[in-house]
């Protein structure tokens, strides 16, 4: 672990002292269901500041799975609608296309 790791394990264990939480840090730093439940307790504070460290904390202990970037659809490729049954309209209005005056 890197120290920035260990100094938010310490900041972590003070903030949850003050709030009536025992915290082994030792076990902490090797058994992560036990991190993961201590970081659920804390978490679950009212304090955005307590919140805030431990998410802090499950990013670096690589708790948290990254999030997928969203794919686009190409704009070139128009969006085919599926025709509604029991109409005789096409799915997609056709609209008069001109030159504005």
């Amino acid at each position: 672990m890197d120290n920035e790791t260990l100094r938010l394990i310490a900041r972590l264990k003070i903030t949850a002292a003050r709030a009536g939480l025992p915290v082994d840090v030792v076990r902490f730093a090797a058994d992560r269901p036990y991190a993961r439940s201590v970081l659920q307790k804390v978490s679950d504070s009212a304090s955005e500041e307590d919140v805030l460290l431990a998410l802090l904390l499950m990013e670096k202990l690589r708790m948290i799975a990254p999030v997928p970037p969203e794919v686009a659809a190409p704009p070139s490729q128009p969006v085919q609608l599926p025709p509604v049954q029991g109409e005789d309209k096409p799915a997609v209005e056709e609209r008069y296309v001109g030159r504005l005056r």
